[in-house]
């Protein structure tokens, strides 16, 4: 896909939820974005816990986003401190999400699944609320989550 109309095709669909985003308390940055890059800080009803994701949707909305928990000072994916401990989550050294929203689940680990149109990448409606609405479920699960990685 031409990188101008994936971000165009994002930032159209972060507009439409902005005032989703809003509500969740999620800290987009930046703001307005200029690149397919972006990173969200997303925080557990839980405990507490913020947790801070890099997502790189270069091919918005065609295929799922390059997903990884970062640490916001370093910018590093392999702290294992920056990521929960929660199902789905695979801190370093895989340092991946193991979900059918993120191109890592269903490129590199589960590429059968996309062969599975129910739980197949959809890039139809707004495929960006999607995963942002499921990632804060995730860690809002008393039975996925347990707390931060240590």
């Amino acid at each position: 896909m031409d990188p101008v109309q994936a971000l165009l095709n994002l930032k159209a669909d972060i507009e439409r939820i902005a005032s989703e985003v809003e509500r969740e308390k999620w800290q987009i940055v930046p703001k307005v974005l200029n690149s397919t890059l972006f990173y969200v800080t997303m925080t557990s009803d839980i405990d507490q816990e913020s947790y801070s994701l890099s997502l790189e949707c270069s091919d918005y909305p065609d295929e799922a986003p390059s997903i990884k928990c970062i640490n916001l000072e370093s910018m590093d994916s392999n702290d294992p401190n920056a990521w929960p401990s929660c199902d789905g989550f695979r801190p370093p050294p895989a340092a991946d999400l193991c979900l059918n929203i993120s191109r890592e689940g269903l490129k590199l680990t589960h590429p059968n699944w996309q062969n599975d149109t129910r739980i197949a990448w959809d890039p139809s409606g707004n495929p960006i609320w999607r995963v942002l609405a499921a990632l804060q479920d995730r860690i809002n699960d008393k039975v996925k989550y347990h707390g931060r990685n240590k």
